[in-house]
């Protein structure tokens, strides 16, 4: 059974320019619903406080957060969500991880310790930055990252005190990202698979 994180925000992040996919990704649909609302009703089953980030706000049912700065990265995403948040910890995810377990999310929360600033998953010694825990220590060390044109993210976690969470191979394919038109078909495949 999944733990309910009602201390915990989750923010989902649309802000991405999605050129391989050439449309934008946070409203490709899948089974007649955006990636976006897919992901956020799986965050809704363990968050009680979910926002949606981003440069505009396609989405007005749900709580939008418009980026705090106008460069264009991941991480200006993340510290707009550890800007807005009044609390220690906050998760990340981005808008086209439709096929994620939120069981996984669980297993991340319970390796986090009073010295952990980020917990991610590891799948094939690929690291998901965007399917995180971050810890409000960060917001400082990111902004002026940003502020100096820093913008690699991965880069950034290799100076902070980064947590792995091993993912087995087998579970993988809920971590696969629609960066491309054959993701889309595969990930639609792949829901066929779980919910036939």
């Amino acid at each position: 059974m999944d733990t309910l994180l009602s201390d915990i925000n989750a923010y989902i992040l649309t802000g991405g320019q999605s050129r391989r996919l050439h449309t934008d990704k946070s409203l490709v649909q899948l089974n007649g619903k955006t990636v976006t609302e897919i992901v956020y009703q799986k965050m809704n089953s363990i968050f009680n406080n979910i926002y949606i980030v981003g440069k505009e706000d396609n989405f007005p049912d749900y709580n939008f957060i418009q980026d705090v700065k106008h460069v264009q990265c991941p991480l200006n995403g993340i510290v707009t969500a550890l800007e807005h948040t009044q609390n220690k910890l906050i998760f990340v995810i981005a808008c086209d991880l439709p096929l994620v377990n939120v069981k996984s999310i669980n297993d991340m929360y319970a390796k986090i310790d009073s010295s952990t600033q980020v917990v991610l998953p590891n799948v094939n010694d690929c690291l998901q930055p965007l399917y995180a825990f971050y810890h409000i220590s960060l917001l400082k060390y990111f902004n002026a990252a940003i502020d100096k044109g820093n913008y690699s993210l991965m880069k950034l976690l290799d100076k902070s005190e980064v947590k792995k969470v091993e993912i087995p191979t087998v579970d993988k394919e809920q971590f696969l990202n629609i960066n491309y038109p054959e993701d889309l078909e595969k990930a639609e495949e792949l829901l066929k698979k779980l919910y036939s």
